[in-house]
């Protein structure tokens, strides 16, 4: 008998919570069932550590994980490749190395950045949202402070020296964090006063930052950025971006060499261009099996899935991420082991367990609220690191 072909498509947080729940169901038939997991990188990403090597805080390689670390000894096949097509009748997958095949497709294809359009964001802004995002970002800062340095004319200086952060949800938040403890260093090595010369802005579009976070958490980052001089700017949507800087929908110009975009993502290009039913912003539309209403064997996960909960969008956060690919693998195994003759557990239908959200600002201070309970400070911190050092996608075990 030909073996049950499952692909996961994507080796993100989503792509891997997926494949392992697989390989755990199907450990034992691996004489019936084949499970690939396809990806153009040979490394999962850390996403949620990107800011620390923007910020020059941690090396590269501490937020690559390399599949062949993730899956020794499972039953699950990595191919790296970039798939271009999906043939959804003919069920097959085309990338520029081969085509693959399948009986049940998890789409795991992430996110990308979104400029919601506005002008001159792709050309003259700074992404945050893929390794090479941050390695450029963090080569950027360095250069921009040495050449600073050598510069007299004050204009010029100023606008060099003027750091921007459009965003104020978790990602920008905790950039503003990274350069809080790196510029300094920096200005010391190049010869610049840091606290007479460099400028600092974090600047949102709403008239709040975290929104995600509970008043008293929230209020105490915003406490504490003010304390550490950072410019703050809220209800400041920014309209047009320049090589030299931005405009305001106020017509508040700011002048900078270093506008960081971490004002929201959207679904894959990708993603958002197969022939399968749309979401929203990118997002391909999933019921509550996250399952495409299209192919009762196509399923999407994490960040490209839309799915109303509770009339509110399922958020596109790692949490979000590895429980609706647990849902889908969950509602694959059910079908394969059916198809199979085997035992299986019928599938339940995707509920949301979220536990909360922690937010570093820089290496030793932090929010969080997570299970009713608030934290800042140094607790905060601790428990951040404490749940990425166990995060799913890193385990070498099951």
């Amino acid at each position: 008998m030909e073996k049950k072909r499952i692909v996961v498509l994507g080796g993100g947080y989503a792509g891997v919570h997926a494949a392992k729940a697989l390989h755990k169901a199907f450990k034992r038939h691996q004489d019936k069932v084949e499970i690939t997991l396809i990806d153009k990188n040979r490394h999962h990403i850390l996403m949620t550590e990107l800011h620390e090597v923007a910020g020059n805080r941690v090396p590269e390689s501490s937020v690559k994980i390399s599949f062949d670390r993730i899956f020794s000894g499972r039953m699950v096949n990595v191919v790296r490749d970039t798939i271009i097509d999906i043939d959804f009748k003919g069920q097959q997958l085309t990338g520029g190395v081969g085509s693959y095949p399948y009986d049940q497709l998890i789409i795991a294809t992430g996110a990308e950045t979104a400029d919601f359009n506005i002008p001159g964001v792709k050309e003259h802004a700074y992404y945050l949202w893929s390794l090479d995002d941050a390695v450029r970002l963090r080569s950027h800062i360095e250069s921009t402070v040495r050449e600073a340095a050598r510069v007299f004319d004050p204009v010029k200086r100023q606008q060099m020296l003027t750091f921007v952060v459009a965003g104020g949800g978790f990602t920008g938040v905790e950039m503003v964090g990274e350069l809080l403890e790196w510029l300094p260093i920096l200005c010391k090595e190049n010869g610049i006063d840091h606290k007479k010369e460099v400028r600092l802005i974090l600047a949102e579009a709403m008239g709040n930052i975290l929104s995600m976070l509970g008043e008293g958490p929230r209020a105490k980052a915003f406490a504490y950025l003010e304390k550490k001089g950072v410019e703050v700017m809220l209800n400041s949507l920014i309209t047009q971006v320049n090589a030299d800087g931005f405009v305001t929908r106020h017509g508040v110009e700011i002048k900078t060499d270093t506008l960081v975009w971490t004002c929201g993502i959207r679904g894959t290009e990708f993603c958002e261009k197969l022939p399968i039913t749309d979401g929203k912003i990118g997002r391909k539309l999933v019921n509550e099996f996250m399952q495409s209403p299209d192919h009762e064997n196509v399923y999407v996960v994490g960040d490209g899935m839309w799915f109303l909960e509770d009339n509110r969008a399922v958020p596109q956060i790692v949490e979000a991420a590895e429980q609706t690919a647990k849902t889908a693998a969950n509602s694959i195994i059910y079908t394969v082991k059916s198809e199979l003759g085997l035992k299986a557990k019928e599938p339940q239908p995707f509920k949301s367990n979220f536990h909360g959200y922690m937010i570093s600002v820089g290496g030793t201070w932090a929010v969080s609220h997570t299970a009713g309970i608030a934290m800042s400070g140094f607790p905060a911190m601790a428990l951040k690191h404490l749940v990425n050092g166990a995060k799913p996608s890193v385990k070498t075990k099951i």
